[in-house]
């Protein structure tokens, strides 16, 4: 293998070797995370709907609303903090490092969720049903390990942005969608089916032994999850170099903590919002953000329709290894393509795949016939997904300024939880609300037409991204524009006189 120094980010120098390293250490950080973040909405989404019945708005006030606030308070603290902190390990890495072990208590007291209810049921809440009482304490433990994970979600990509060299992006981003398609397969085929089932469990360990007859699964999953993500993601990071980083750009200042946040935040939107290119691009982000909002309400649907659990976890996994496959050659031919029109490209076919789901609104069918739906629209839209995928990882690496990328996230992450998310789940949790008091159950079917139409939309909002990308330069000379600067015809030839000097 050819040893001679190729690629080069800040001080770093990669042979193939070396970002072959990076490679790896990277998507195997990936996959743990991905794993660890598959696992517990559904079983949360599960017991609280299906098990507990779980009203509709409270359901999307736990697994939404709050998580939206959480996010828009914390995501830009630590985005921030992030970009300006300087240590021996970096700026990203100790984030990640320390908020692990506290996610990962978290979600072992999420494993104990039912106990944990049953104890403040009987100590301080007899006059309460135990089925109300587990809802709220679910709600609030995942509250408390949405806290934690906060800082992981936030940082990791931007330790992506930080080490990887900027030609590679479509490439890395391609194979951590082969990562995820990989940890998917795993999820689908071991754990899925697993994930609301209560049975008889028996361990015989010469250090251990365990006998229950109605043990509730989830919780070995959630356990095994904690730790196998603590030492993987552990090993991950300690084998991560980042670059050095020039001094920290400047931020607000004042005397007393309020002066400080306040220039801060001033400072935050100021800069983020002084072009149109970047309004334009928030805008794009909140609208796509709003398709999500009635995800949760999914895999409730698949159970109350009559799915095989367990038999849809098994295609899963077989479909994903075809996801795997595309994922590859994505990796290995796109990039070719910049993530912007290939952005656009794949939501196109994935608007136009969307409308399969709305068969489920077929009322009175077999079980069967809906797995039949579920198979169909997931493999045609199993291409679609990995171009989506790939792009959209790419996307604000491609757009945003790397100087201050995390402070750009921050402001995309405060409009995306507090308009998209917030509001969102706001919007979502009533319309449900509403349809289920009308239509029962057979309401939940309504999330698939609500994610078409907000994909439409979003999907429209990229296609004015785009004129605006291509008169700032497009596939040839695109820079981003510079921070403070307004938008005005001179926008692209600055940009042109930019890479010509560069």
């Amino acid at each position: 293998m050819d040893a001679t120094p190729n690629y080069r980010v800040g001080n770093l120098v990669y042979t193939k070797r070396g970002l072959l390293s990076l490679f790896l250490w990277l998507i195997w950080f990936d996959f743990c995370f991905q794993l660890m973040e598959m696992v517990i909405p559904p079983v949360l989404q599960f017991r609280l709907k299906n098990d507990l019945k779980a009203d509709a708005f409270l359901f999307t006030l736990f697994m939404s609303i709050l998580p939206a606030i959480i996010n828009f308070i914390l995501a830009p603290i630590i985005s921030i903090k992030s970009d300006r902190h300087r240590g021996p390990r970096g700026r990203r890495i100790p984030f990640l490092l320390y908020g692990a072990p506290v996610a990962c208590i978290s979600l072992v007291f999420l494993a104990f969720g039912n106990e944990i209810a049953a104890w403040i049921q009987n100590m301080f809440l007899p006059g309460h049903s135990v089925d109300s009482v587990t809802v709220w304490t679910f709600g609030s433990l995942f509250l408390v390990f949405t806290v934690s994970n906060v800082f992981l979600g936030t940082t990791f990509y931007f330790l992506f942005n930080d080490v990887v060299p900027e030609s590679h992006f479509i490439k890395f981003t391609a194979y951590m969608r082969a990562a995820y398609t990989l940890a998917q397969m795993v999820f689908s085929w071991f754990i899925y089916g697993y994930l609301t089932y209560w049975g008889p469990l028996n361990i015989n360990l010469r250090f251990f032994e365990f006998h229950a007859t109605n043990f509730w699964y989830p919780k070995l999953i959630l356990i095994g999850t904690a730790i196998f993500y603590m030492v993987a993601a552990t090993l991950a990071l300690l084998n991560i170099k980042e670059p050095e980083y020039p001094p920290p750009p400047p931020l607000g200042e004042g005397e007393g903590f309020w002066a400080r946040t306040g220039n801060t935040m001033r400072t935050l939107f100021m800069e983020c919002f002084s072009h149109r290119f970047y309004v334009i691009y928030f805008i794009t982000c909140v609208a796509m953000w709003m398709s999500f909002q009635m995800g949760i309400f999914m895999n409730p649907m698949r159970k109350d329709v009559g799915m095989d659990l367990m038999l849809l976890g098994k295609i899963g996994a077989g479909t994903g290894f075809i996801g795997l496959i595309l994922a590859l050659l994505t990796a290995k031919y796109g990039s070719r393509y910049r993530p912007l029109p290939l952005m656009i490209f794949a939501l196109s076919l994935q608007v136009a795949t969307s409308l399969i789901a709305w068969l489920f609104l077929m009322p009175g069918r077999s079980p069967m016939f809906y797995m039949g739906v579920e198979v169909g629209r997931s493999l045609l839209n199993l291409p679609v997904l990995v171009l989506f995928s790939v792009a959209d990882s790419a996307l604000p690496m491609s757009l945003l300024p790397r100087d201050r990328y995390g402070q750009f996230c921050a402001a995309q992450s405060m409009l995306r939880m507090i308009l998209g998310q917030f509001i969102g789940g706001l919007l979502a949790g009533w319309l449900m609300r509403t349809l289920e008091n009308h239509f029962g159950s057979y309401a939940l079917r309504f999330a698939f037409v609500w994610s078409t139409l907000f994909q439409a939309l979003a999907l429209g909002c990229y296609l004015v991204l785009y004129r605006e990308w291509q008169r700032l330069g497009g596939k040839e000379s695109f820079r981003p524009p510079p921070v403070g600067q307004s938008f005005d015809n001179s926008d692209q030839s600055n940009n042109k006189a930019h890479v010509e000097a560069t």
